[in-house]
């Protein structure tokens, strides 16, 4: 295992189909941090990561009203999985918990806990 996650700053470009911010222009990916937000509809979503250090957080606003925030630091990893058309970006927390998110072609979080 590599000390960064594995998602890959294209994997990510074609999730989010936005282009991030960056915390510093002239560090490339993995040592920066990058920050995605867009809108789908009435949600506002905002995912940002610092893949070097496997720190990430996601937010998720509907209506200018916050749903859903997570902050995670050392996360396991970090996948963008492809299935035909549908992308889904997987967050492994640990072992044994992962959150999956989906935006399209409605936004969806599903978490997986338990037991290793």
């Amino acid at each position: 295992m590599t000390n960064y996650v594995s998602v890959e700053e294209l994997e990510l470009l074609s999730f989010f189909e936005v282009e991030p911010s960056r915390a510093d222009r002239d560090i490339p990916w993995p040592y920066n941090d990058f920050c995605y937000q867009l809108e789908i509809g009435p949600y506002a979503v905002s995912f940002s990561i610092y893949p070097a250090f496997r720190e990430l957080s996601l937010s998720i606003a509907h209506s200018g009203a916050e749903l859903y925030s997570l902050r995670a630091i050392r996360v396991k990893d970090v996948l963008c999985h492809k299935d035909g058309d549908l992308e889904t970006l997987e967050i492994v927390v640990s072992d044994s918990d992962a959150i999956w998110l989906r935006l399209r072609p409605n936004l969806l979080i599903t978490q997986d806990a338990g037991e290793a």
